[in-house]
């Protein structure tokens, strides 16, 4: 028989053609056929007879046909099996299929996937991986790589790492955790992915060690270990692998990613070992690590990127310490010096540092030794071979040699000194001799104390300048109640019309001016007198939303948002609504560069833990209100943010802004017993918040708030203010006493003066006829207002009492509060105010009595 030639494409096709004999449907229609045969030999032999020659005849013809059918298949398959022997004798191999056995045979795991990871194929030795992890014989499809080490945990994000790479046309390894296999045995893989025509990606399970798959490798074991700190880099920065010496240095659990180069190498660290890509063999780059705890170590990463893949690189990273290690991590791990070799024990575990010098002058000595705890202060500066003096920052005023100096004079004053790390470290500095003519530093670390320091010092200039202003406020208050009475009585005898009547006006609007300052000033230093009532915050939003609408502009929308179940608090109503005045025009002013934008007063309750989070030191327990102004305007930055709660801060221009608004919140919020916070971005906006202590009403508070609420409404002043009753006008200011007398006479009163609370007291004791109404200033020298108060009670059994003040100690506010039925008249006043306040209290007495 002639041979095919070995390309025909006839004879190709008729090779790669499977059996007639192989496929279910040949052979079961061999078998119809003989059936037929046989039926119709059987039929033709014995039922002939009864269809005479013709049945005969026909079935006959029917088993001829059926016996050459089946010898044409007879000879179809032994002449196809003899053709195919030919040809497979005669035809030389394809590359394909050499390829497709030599990776079917490759002793390495190979997974062919597309880029979703749907698995295609896998060679033989992947087949058996698979089986012997996830039992894939009992399964109709390739598990995929992420499968396979689902139970070792870790792998799919290296697989998803290396997808990644391989879809954006890159190459990359990684080391897998260890598996467990069937046998009880543990095996250790790199998995490589490279990309593949038809976006497909090829990935090879490459055994670390013993290529059985059965014990873990001593070779891996040891790299892992390794002295030095082995990782592989990509192109971009990123450290694919490294092995668990670098984890320990950098602090990385088992499993944790690796960062970026940059965040590991300070300074241009990174940006020098990427620049060596492309080059030749190995190249040393002289870093900085930022290791654990923030600690910085000169280091040394030597590269090399892999020949006709340098997007891979391969690098060795190590410090100069004894054990290899980066000396600050060394110093701090305690791995380059034991403790005890050359400091005592108890200095290498000490919460101080401790340094000793190769030399008795500090300022040209080197370091020779450093305990662990200096290493982590100086942020891992402070390491052996280093001058002692460049651990220090000398740059802000401070002498090296003048701090040495101190010292070493071990005198009572401490040497102060700055350490040169990235966060503001104060040191104290103590020195002593060791043998050999060497000496010993001790460095603490008083940042904190520093802190304390600062704090306490503008605690107390704050408190300085609040007593001051107190002081002054109350002193030009009485000045400003003179002037302001007696130019309404010149008022009265120069009414509208009169030549002298705007100049009277004028000096009565600028004395309301100086009024306004004066009690922002109170206000600041804590010393406005409060009348604490139970109230509701929605209903005191509600009443000072109309004042709010007109303060804010047309190009600024507001929107009052009340919180579900906000409990009472008890604060000064008006006090409360001159903070949230103050916020809200401030936000006002923010938004106005801008063209306008939301306000939102917004409140909630919320918890004494809460407040504590927020800020808020000691909070007392149970419920607390909070009430939140924020806006869109400006904001500040972080510096500006420190100070605005100062006085005559601003960030106004000139003449638009004393600096006392927020003071004034400020103090207002902190006799009310509450906190407030401010948190801004700029460009983004401003939110202060003022936290309020929830208040539960007693019954009789109970009762009293309920009859507010339903009359609603305000106390009308009297039309006719002229009246009749005896006065004891207590003041120790001259000019306010005789024109308050003066005007209250007029009104046709019957008034007795006295400068004190002693004097006071006499008339009290003398007088047999009784004062239906006792007009007291509050802060006075001697027997106060209060004092002479609680002494002659007894003797003011039907007396109503009104205290007039600007300035009052905090023990009164409180007394005011809980005494309801003294009143309370803040000066600067005006006579009409005057006037109108003693005929009310006369009407009260009168309706008692």
């Amino acid at each position: 028989m002639a041979e095919l030639p070995a390309h025909d494409p006839a004879a190709q096709q008729a090779a790669e053609r499977k059996s007639f004999w192989s496929k279910p449907f040949g052979r079961v229609a061999f078998w119809v056929c003989v059936f037929i045969v046989v039926l119709a030999a059987l039929a033709a032999l014995f039922a002939a007879g009864q269809d005479g020659w013709q049945g005969f005849v026909l079935l006959s013809g029917l088993a001829a046909i059926g016996f050459l059918v089946l010898y044409a298949i007879a000879a179809g398959e032994t002449a196809g099996r003899s053709m195919r022997k030919r040809i497979n004798q005669n035809q030389a191999p394809s590359p394909a299929m050499l390829a497709g056995q030599a990776m079917e045979s490759f002793p390495d795991p190979v997974l062919m996937t597309d880029q979703r990871g749907a698995a295609r194929w896998a060679n033989a030795a992947y087949r058996e991986l698979a089986k012997a992890t996830t039992g894939f014989g009992q399964s109709f499809g390739i598990p995929g790589i992420d499968r396979i080490w689902a139970g070792a945990g870790g792998g799919d994000g290296a697989v998803y790492r290396l997808a990644r790479a391989a879809a954006r046309g890159e190459g990359a390894c990684e080391m897998l955790p260890p598996l467990d296999l069937a046998d009880g045995a543990i095996g250790q893989f790199h998995l490589e992915a490279l990309p593949q025509p038809d976006q497909m990606i090829l990935w090879r399970l490459t055994p670390i060690g013993d290529r059985s798959m059965g014990q873990a490798s001593s070779m891996a074991d040891w790299s892992q270990h390794a002295p030095v700190g082995l990782f592989s880099l990509r192109a971009s920065g990123e450290i694919a692998m490294g092995n668990a010496t670098l984890r320990e240095w950098l602090g990385l659990i088992d499993g944790q990613g690796f960062p970026m180069l940059g965040d590991v190498l300070t300074g241009d660290g990174a940006k020098s070992v990427l620049q060596t890509r492309g080059g030749e063999g190995v190249t040393r780059v002289d870093c900085r690590l930022r290791a654990r705890d923030g600690i910085e170590s000169p280091v040394v990463v030597a590269i090399e990127w892999a020949p006709g893949e340098p997007s891979i690189g391969r690098g060795v990273l190590y410090g100069m310490s004894p054990t290899g290690s980066p000396p600050g991590v060394a110093q701090s791990m305690g791995e380059a010096r034991p403790a005890g070799r050359t400091l005592d024990d108890m200095f290498a575990s000490a919460p101080f540092g401790v340094v000793r010098l190769d030399g008795a002058d500090p300022e040209s000595a080197m370091i020779e030794d450093v305990n662990p705890a200096l290493v982590q202060l100086s942020g891992g500066k402070a390491i052996p071979g280093v001058k002692f003096r460049e651990i220090f920052n000398w740059e802000d005023g401070r002498s090296a040699t003048d701090a040495f100096a101190v010292a070493m004079a071990g005198g009572k004053e401490p040497a102060e000194a700055r350490l040169a790390s990235e966060a503001a470290t104060y040191v104290h500095l103590a020195f002593a001799p060791a043998r050999g003519g060497k000496r010993v530093a001790y460095i603490i670390d008083v940042t904190a104390w520093k802190e304390l320091e600062r704090q306490f010092s503008q605690a107390n200039k704050m408190q300085a300048v609040g007593q001051l202003a107190g002081g002054v406020a109350h002193d030009f208050n009485n000045l400003l109640t003179a002037v302001r009475l007696n130019c309404d009585e010149l008022l009265n005898r120069h009414p509208v019309g009169d030549p002298d009547y705007g100049e009277l006006q004028s000096i009565n609007q600028t004395v309301v001016r100086a009024a306004g300052l004066v009690r922002k000033l109170l206000a600041f230093s804590r010393k406005q007198t409060f009348r604490m009532e139970a109230m509701d915050i929605g209903d005191l939003l509600s009443d000072v939303s109309v004042l709010l609408r007109q303060i804010v502009e047309e190009t600024v929308r507001l929107d009052i948002i009340h919180g579900r179940d906000v409990p009472l608090i008890k604060v000064d109503k008006g006090q409360l609504e001159t903070a949230i005045i103050n916020l809200a025009a401030n936000a006002r002013d923010a938004m106005r560069d801008q063209g306008g934008g939301s306000l939102v007063i917004r409140t909630s309750v919320l918890s004494d833990e809460e407040v504590r989070k927020a800020g808020g030191p000691n909070p007392r327990p149970g419920p607390w209100v909070s009430i939140a102004v924020s806006d869109e305007g400006h904001g500040m930055d972080a510096e500006t943010l420190e100070k605005i709660f100062e006085p005559f801060f601003t960030t106004k221009e000139a003449g638009k802004g004393t600096g006392l608004g927020l003071a004034t919140v400020y103090g207002i919020v902190k006799q009310s017993g509450g906190f407030l916070f401010a948190n801004s971005e700029v460009g983004k906006g401003t939110t202060f918040t003022i936290y309020l202590p929830g208040h539960v009403p007693s019954e009789a508070e109970t009762a009293e708030f309920k009859q507010a609420e339903e009359a609603r409404t305000v106390e009308p002043a009297p039309s006719d203010l002229s009246g009749h009753g005896r006065i004891l006008l207590v003041e120790d200011e001259d000019a306010v006493r005789n024109i308050a007398a003066k005007t209250l006479v007029k009104r046709g009163y019957e008034v007795v003066e006295a400068c004190d609370g002693e004097e006071a007291y006499e008339i009290l004791e003398d007088d047999e006829e009784g004062f239906d109404l006792l007009l007291s200033d509050v802060v006075m020298p001697g027997l106060d207002g209060p004092g002479l108060l609680q002494k002659a009670r007894h003797m003011l059994t039907d007396t109503r009492v009104v205290f007039i003040s600007g300035y009052a100690a905090e023990e009164f506010s409180k007394t005011l509060s809980e005494e309801q039925e003294v009143s309370f008249l803040p000066k600067p006043f005006t006579l009409i105010q005057l006037a109108e306040k003693v005929k009310q209290e006369m009407l009260k007495r009168a309706e008692k009595g």
